[in-house]
């Protein structure tokens, strides 16, 4: 009976331990959460705005004061969008060139890290430099120079103009760089005192350990390809081989004060990019993070 009396005296005590310190209220949380709470709207509140006003009609896309819901709902605007004979062609264009750039680009990133970061050659620091110069050299500058020798092999208004400059990025590169120098030179030793060949070390034991940072480089390089607009409106000039932004533009000419179908369409660009991230976001976090912090 007394035992049981000082266990149940102690159980109080318990308890009070679980609950820990109470946490003290800190007035800067308030500002930060401000901030926070300022930033979230102005980045998500356009897009929601845009994205409930591809339900309107035209009557009431250009409504004053503007209204967030719409009323009524519509999905004619879809229609109309889907219905345009050459928009389904623009899509398809666009996932195949992001495709194509994302699959070459991860390839070709992720065996060039590899080199610069766990073989030992001749001029491995310069080239190792010269990737680093060329990410600090903005796109514009290079890319009258790019349309110049894809003009002389005869490429343009062609898939392999828009894929072959995209297939290996400097940023990827170095990305993968950073990645691969935390794996411990133990795994490529062990695998070669195996019999595996170089190449078989780096597809099927190096590569399956820096998942993260090729689903970090695959959804950069996608993104860029889907969004890219400069670059495809040089090199492409037949309307059957549009991707989605030069689509859009040209949509946009013909549709000009609709603006329910522009903003209808621009999802088509806007969705797929989001979906993308959700389902691969903790990948792409992880990929970017420690590839920054690692190494």
């Amino acid at each position: 009976m007394a035992q049981a009396q000082a266990q149940a005296a102690e159980r109080p005590v318990e308890r009070v331990a679980e609950i820990g310190p109470r946490r003290t209220f800190k007035w800067h949380n308030i500002f930060v959460y401000t901030l926070l709470l300022i930033f979230t709207l102005t980045s998500l509140g356009p897009f929601i705005f845009s994205f409930f006003s591809s339900f309107k009609t035209f009557q009431h896309v250009l409504d004053f004061p503007p209204t967030l819901l719409p009323q009524p709902w519509t999905w004619s605007n879809y229609a109309t969008v889907l219905a345009n004979s050459t928009f389904p062609k623009w899509l398809l264009n666009s996932f195949i060139y992001a495709a194509g750039a994302m699959a070459l680009n991860v390839l070709f990133s992720a065996m060039a890290g590899y080199a610069l970061s766990r073989m030992q050659f001749r001029g491995r620091e310069i080239i190792f430099l010269a990737t680093l110069g060329v990410t600090m050299i903005p796109a514009p500058i290079t890319i009258i120079s790019k349309f110049l020798i894809v003009n002389d092999l005869h490429m343009t208004d062609t898939f392999f103009a828009l894929i072959l400059p995209a297939m290996a990025q400097p940023f990827s590169v170095f990305l993968m760089m950073q990645f691969f120098k935390s794996l411990p030179r133990s795994l490529e030793e062990s695998a070669m005192l195996d019999g595996a060949s170089r190449l078989r070390t780096f597809f099927q034991i190096i590569l399956p350990l820096v998942k993260p940072a090729l689903t970090a480089v695959a959804i950069l390089s996608f993104q860029g390809a889907w969004n890219d607009f400069l670059w495809s409106l040089l090199v492409l000039s037949s309307p059957g081989n549009y991707t989605l932004p030069i689509g859009l533009n040209f949509f946009k000419n013909a549709h000009f004060t609709e603006y329910n179908l522009l903003l209808a369409g621009s999802m088509f660009n806007t969705i797929p990019m989001l979906i993308i991230f959700f389902i691969f976001q903790r990948y792409f976090i992880e990929g970017v993070a420690t590839s920054g912090v690692k190494g």
